[in-house]
């Protein structure tokens, strides 16, 4: 009984505190809403961006049921039981407030395109570049969609035998055999320069349908999943693949280590029982903890591999209106896709 009124109690803070943060936020969410519109109106046509739409009108709507709930039930007046109601639409702002602020920062104008690179000088660094990546001697910086939906990634190549490195702008996926070269730069700065604007990255599961973690007490595993299923970043499942995988004495033992832990003494108390029945699982149970220290070097290894990926998940995964329907897709034709322009360049000279 204490612990569902402590729970309760918790609840209505945080839907108090939601409904003050939204309150000071108020006057400002037309302005938001027209500018977040605006910016997916500037950029080229894509795929995702009748789905950004229906997210800013989906967020237009929870604005305007919450001003009705808050000139229903003034401040006073039975306020525990407003907020109650504020907070499934307090929530959808809650959960999209970064991706409307990145809608709405969106440049309106195009920048000026620069210089290019020819079609030779584009054949040869794109070569160079597929070769360095085949030998693992690309090194990706940076990873974004540009507004027409194209993965760009900025990479270091090291010239060989020497200290020194090109940054290149790559477009597509930088292990296949679509990627090109886009630009070629003597800095990091001078090529992030020429990045076009990121647009706001894809989620997990864009319907919504997250499998819930076992929610057991005590048990962090379940919060580590719900952070996977939140990252946008490859970085942030690489974090949470630490967690599960770090060992002493660098950090506390992660989750395999305390498995293996867990199984070495199973098999010790089987061991214990002195019998042959006890014996025969003492053995089964010291084969599984010595396919855990396998499990732990892999996924170790696919944690390291995440980090170096630098990537983002793509923005047509665009979450879908919590409260708005989703209307059906079109069916799919297939038409040729024309070739995005390149993004300006400058020559690049060794330093």
């Amino acid at each position: 009984m204490l612990n569902e009124q402590a729970a309760q109690a918790v609840e209505a803070d945080r839907n108090r505190e939601l409904a003050e943060l939204f309150g000071n936020l108020l006057p400002h969410v037309p302005t938001l809403l027209a500018h977040a519109s605006a910016g997916i109106e500037a950029m080229p046509p894509a795929r995702h961006h009748a789905g950004w739409h229906l997210l800013v009108s989906d967020l237009a709507h929870a604005a305007d049921v919450a001003v009705r709930i808050l000139e229903d039930h003034p401040t006073g007046h039975d306020s525990a039981a407003r907020d109650a109601r504020l907070w499934p639409y307090l929530r959808t702002w809650g959960e999209h407030d970064v991706l409307l602020r990145d809608l709405a920062l969106q440049p309106t104008h195009p920048p000026r395109p620069g210089p290019r690179l020819t079609g030779e000088e584009q054949e040869w660094w794109t070569a160079r570049a597929r070769a360095a990546r085949s030998r693992d001697l690309l090194q990706p910086q940076e990873s974004r969609y540009d507004a027409t939906g194209r993965q760009l990634t900025l990479a270091l190549l090291p010239y060989p035998d020497e200290d020194e490195e090109v940054v290149l702008i790559l477009a597509g996926d930088i292990d296949s055999p679509h990627m090109q070269v886009l630009g070629c730069y003597d800095t990091d700065d001078a090529a992030i320069r020429d990045l076009p604007p990121a647009v706001p990255p894809g989620v997990l599961f864009p319907e919504g349908h997250a499998p819930a973690p076992l929610a057991v007490p005590g048990l962090p595993l379940a919060q580590l999943t719900r952070d996977v299923i939140d990252a946008q970043h490859s970085a942030s499942v690489a974090e949470a693949i630490s967690y599960v995988t770090d060992r002493p004495p660098h950090a506390a033992a992660g989750h395999i280590a305390q498995l293996t832990e867990f199984l070495d003494t199973c098999a010790t108390w089987a061991a214990a029982l002195d019998t042959r029945a006890g014996h025969e699982i003492a053995v089964r149970l010291r084969v599984l903890s010595t396919q855990t220290g396998h499990l732990l070097q892999d996924l170790t290894r696919v944690g390291e591999q995440l980090e170096e990926a630098v990537a983002v998940l793509p923005p047509h995964r665009t979450p879908a209106p919590r409260h708005l329907p989703t209307p059906r897709p079109p069916a799919i034709t297939t038409t040729p896709v024309a070739a995005a322009p390149a993004v300006s360049t400058t020559s690049a000279h060794r330093r």
